[in-house]
């Protein structure tokens, strides 16, 4: 029988299968040998309210999926669960959680019986990790790992029962995956310390050799248009900078509900012919803008590690992010980037003194170009296999 790893996620409301990123893990996994199977969920009613605009699309692209699909050699089974949103969050019933397993448990088991199931591969925790707790319980051979992304984790992590529930579940677990430092410390705060970080991989397809000078007016922000990306507080900034460059041009990339709000401030700000909306466009037209941009700034908050920092580092851009947050560390303030606060007048200056070359901007790129060389998806997967593959003490 051919081995086998079984990840656990959810169908988005994007173009792809499932998460991008996660079907990129899913791809190299396959490459190096393993037989993958991908149990998305696809979560019906309730519907958050703020995606209530998407809501027909997205179940008319869900209506259209075949039960089973092979994606780039990845084997996806879709499967319909019951959400119950956010309903008894903070209880110690995790009703998301409970709803998917009871779908999933039996399909398991034909998988596990058929194939030589080694990783039980697990990505966001409230729901999914709860899921590889269940099956870890049942199949204490197969190893289990839970991704911890971000977000997610950082509010359940926030929560007496969601403390709880963490130490519970990676004392069963065998690896916490972190994909940053600020996760790592934060999760072995709590008690937990069968942790590892692999870091996500990154499209490492050669970038044109552009001159960036050509470029030095556009400056690119790249993120889902929720209120802890501190898209708002962008647009703020770019006001302010463009009193003093007025042919600056501010690119934003991504959907969701802040873009009512977010038109609003910039038609306040009289900044319609300096702000470009770009909407959900495709990974590579991320790249290709990203290659055409001088800067990168996401001043979010509550970020995993945030894997569009590492892209727009590999593609020269100034890159700028968040201090505390996960991208801190790997972005080193001043040597391959920049770290701010979000606050509007911090960052006001350092952009003007960007732009007023008060900083080795050459040697900057350079640095953060080597930082990302080797954020690759092999890398990736190698860490995962050499959990999935590692011997207990005692093991021959």
């Amino acid at each position: 029988m051919q081995k086998t790893i079984v990840i656990l996620t959810h169908v988005t409301f994007d173009d792809s299968p499932y998460f991008r990123f996660i079907h990129e893990h899913a791809k190299e996994l396959v490459k190096q040998g393993y037989k993958v199977v991908v149990l998305a969920a696809i979560n019906w009613l309730p519907i958050l309210s703020c995606f209530q605009k998407y809501k027909k699309d997205f179940i008319a692209k869900i209506k259209n999926k075949n039960k089973v699909q092979i994606i780039d050699g990845v084997e996806v089974r879709y499967i319909k669960t019951l959400s119950f949103s956010n309903l008894l969050y903070n209880s110690p019933i995790n009703l998301n959680g409970i709803s998917y397993y009871l779908r999933i448990k039996s399909i398991f088991k034909k998988i596990n019986r058929e194939n030589d199931v080694i990783l039980i591969d697990a990505h966001m925790f409230k729901v999914y990790g709860f899921d590889a707790y269940k099956l870890k319980n049942r199949y204490h051979n197969i190893k289990t790992t839970i991704t911890l992304l971000g977000t997610s984790f950082f509010r359940y992590a926030s929560t007496k029962n969601g403390k709880r529930s963490i130490r519970k579940i990676f004392s069963v677990v065998d690896k916490a995956v972190c994909v940053s430092n600020k996760i790592k410390r934060m999760i072995e705060n709590i008690g937990v310390k069968n942790t590892e970080i692999i870091y996500n991989g990154i499209n490492q397809h050669e970038f044109s050799k552009i001159d960036k000078q050509q470029y030095k007016n556009q400056i690119t922000i790249v993120g889902a248009l929720y209120p802890r990306k501190k898209i708002d507080l962008t647009i703020r900034v770019f006001a302010n900078l463009i009193k003093r460059y007025p042919d600056l041009k501010l690119n934003i990339v991504g959907a969701g509900p802040e873009r009512e709000r977010l038109d609003e401030i910039v038609k306040t700000l009289k900044l319609e012919d300096s702000v470009s909306f770009k909407g959900q466009i495709t990974n590579q037209e991320v790249l290709d803008l990203m290659n055409k941009s001088y800067i990168f700034i996401l001043p979010s908050v509550a970020e995993g590690f945030g894997i569009v920092y590492a892209e727009a580092m590999k593609a020269g851009c100034i890159t700028i992010g968040t201090k505390n947050e996960g991208i801190d560390g790997f972005i080193i303030n001043g040597k391959n980037g920049f770290l701010v606060n979000p606050e509007e007048k911090e960052i006001t200056k350092l952009i003007e003194e960007i732009y007023e070359n008060k900083y080795d901007i050459e040697g900057i790129r350079k640095n953060a170009y080597k930082a990302v060389e080797n954020l690759t998806w092999e890398q990736n997967a190698k860490g995962y296999l050499s959990i999935a593959l590692e011997r207990k003490n005692g093991e021959d």
